[in-house]
């Protein structure tokens, strides 16, 4: 069976944004994420906008960003392995195009030998 990553060269882009809609999903959901954006909504409420800690402080913002560098680093594996596969198909083809051309050239100098 062929390697996926191979046979559709968009297959790293759409493995990135699913990695990463997944990982977006899973900090949207953190019980940490959740109680610091419900503690940012009251103290703007009582205090001002400019009261409410950012959510970087958090420790599932840590998980988020180490999650995405993850991501990244294997999207940035996947389409070197994908370009590097597409660039032998590449040299494989130019090979195969290279004897046939050798062949009809020899096959063209073996007619014209014979009805000499």
């Amino acid at each position: 069976m062929q390697d996926p990553v191979i046979s559709n060269p968009m297959q790293p882009f759409i493995n990135l944004v699913q990695s990463n809609m997944a990982l977006l999903s899973k900090y949207a959901m953190s019980p940490d994420a959740m109680s610091q954006a419900m503690a940012q909504v009251q103290a703007a409420m009582t205090q001002g906008p400019g009261a409410a800690n950012p959510l970087s402080q958090s420790g599932a913002f840590a998980e988020l960003a180490q999650g995405m560098m993850e991501n990244y680093t294997r999207f940035m594996g996947e389409l070197t392995h994908s370009g590097m596969a597409l660039f032998a198909q590449g040299q494989g083809a130019f090979q195969q195009a290279q004897d046939a051309a050798g062949a009809a050239t020899e096959g063209g100098r073996a007619r014209r030998h014979n009805r000499s």
